[in-house]
């Protein structure tokens, strides 16, 4: 349940006393016995210093009056061990329909407030203690009379024998629940809502790629490869022929990078290489030092796009042919261009 509506005030006032240490299992609820709003009860209490509550609530308002690291004088003895919300305008004395027609979102308010401080106080527990008390003094929720009766302080009877536990419970509860799991993105959809340029879905779902890394669906245009790590990326056909000439994944990896026209091509990131496929032309992996040297010395702009694999020149290191230069790696670890 989300949290309930209502206007918020701090009005912190001086009717507080040190809690010395002590532990806070008790959450207590109380009525009036008046006809004030929150905010004017709240003034008169800070003003005449009869009294105080940590929270005065009533159906449109929730006025902090006392912070909840101080006791609050409102239950005497137990002030230093208890927090306090009074319910303004309220009786012991009415009857449920009262407190259902005129006190139902303070009803909410109250419940919310708890499981707010629940968060900060470990002693806190959502036990709720309606008359006869049957569980006794444990920590707890309960009323200004569960502190005459079973903890043996004072003579109030209030919030009195009507009020409607069970609808604070069933509030408490909605408010204490974990909150609803976030709703099941497909990837795999998303991505092909934003790259229109795939067209018609060809896979019915979507298919496990060998090994069960990833998941994938074909497109009239190309396809969507997701995995956990790498996220989704659409593969244009152009790519894709590349890649799968290849070996797919188990050579390079997945797409880590959408596929960018550029130049009079187009090109695409994978885990352990670059795609590169000049518009009618073969596609061309660049990877490892010979792509570490590519980027270094200005990509296809200066280089032109490469026009072979890698392969290895015969004395023990790699080879790979673009437009205006060959890149050479040497087992010393050292690339080299030789200009054509």
């Amino acid at each position: 349940m989300s949290k309930p509506t209502f206007r918020y005030l701090e009005l912190l006032g001086p009717n507080r006393q040190s809690r010395n240490g002590a532990r806070v299992p008790y959450f207590f609820l109380h009525t009036e016995e008046g006809s004030a709003t929150a905010e004017n009860l709240v003034r008169s209490g800070n003003s005449s210093g009869a009294f105080s509550y940590h929270y005065i609530a009533d159906d449109k308002t929730l006025v902090a009056m006392v912070d909840t690291d101080y006791g609050a004088w409102a239950v005497l003895d137990a002030n230093n061990r208890s927090i306090n919300l009074c319910f303004a305008g309220s009786r012991a004395a009415q009857s449920r329909e009262v407190w259902l027609a005129k006190f139902r979102n303070a009803i909410r308010i109250a419940a919310w407030t708890f499981a707010q401080d629940a968060k900060k106080y470990p002693y806190l527990r959502a036990v709720v203690q309606s008359r006869p008390y049957r569980k006794g003094d444990i920590a707890c929720i309960s009323d200004h009379n569960f502190v005459t009766t079973v903890l043996g302080i004072g003579n109030h009877t209030d919030v009195g024998p009507n009020f409607p536990w069970d609808v604070f419970e069933a509030d408490l509860r909605s408010y204490l629940a974990p909150a609803p799991p976030a709703p099941v993105i497909n990837r795999i959809d998303e991505c092909a809502a934003k790259n229109l340029w795939l067209g018609a879905r060809e896979t019915v779902g979507e298919k496990s790629t060998p090994g069960g890394r990833g998941r994938f669906a074909k497109f009239a245009g190309g396809y969507v490869y997701w995995t956990a790590v790498t996220g989704a990326f659409a593969i244009p056909n152009a790519i894709f022929e590349t890649w799968g000439e290849h070996g797919w994944e188990k050579v390079y990896g997945y797409p880590v990078n959408v596929a960018t026209t550029i130049n009079g091509g187009v090109i695409q990131a994978f885990e352990r290489a670059v795609i590169y496929r000049k518009d009618g032309e073969v596609g061309h992996p660049v990877g490892g030092e010979i792509f570490k040297r590519f980027a270094r010395d200005g990509y296809e702009p200066v280089l032109g796009w490469p026009t072979s694999d890698e392969r290895d020149n015969g004395t023990g290191g790699r080879i790979q042919e673009f437009e205006k230069a060959d890149l050479v790696w040497d087992p010393s670890g050292v690339s080299k261009v030789v200009k054509k």
